[in-house]
């Protein structure tokens, strides 16, 4: 049975990659997070080995609120 990370892609406003953090760090994803606020990006969140992204964070979702 694999042991598979999460990745938090970080993409800017664009849609363009920016990086990722690994889980392996403690408090990745509010690194993530805090990095796509200051370029007004999003962050995903997958499976280090698939290919399938989940969005968990959205700038502009989150300035509409």
């Amino acid at each position: 049975m694999k042991n598979n990370r999460v990745l938090y892609r970080v993409y800017n406003r664009k849609g363009d990659y920016h990086h990722s953090y690994g889980t392996t760090l403690d408090g990745s994803l509010d690194w993530a997070i805090d990095c796509a606020k200051k370029i007004h990006g999003s962050v995903t969140a997958v499976l280090e080995d698939e290919e399938e992204e989940e969005e968990i964070y959205n700038f502009k979702k989150d300035a509409k609120t």
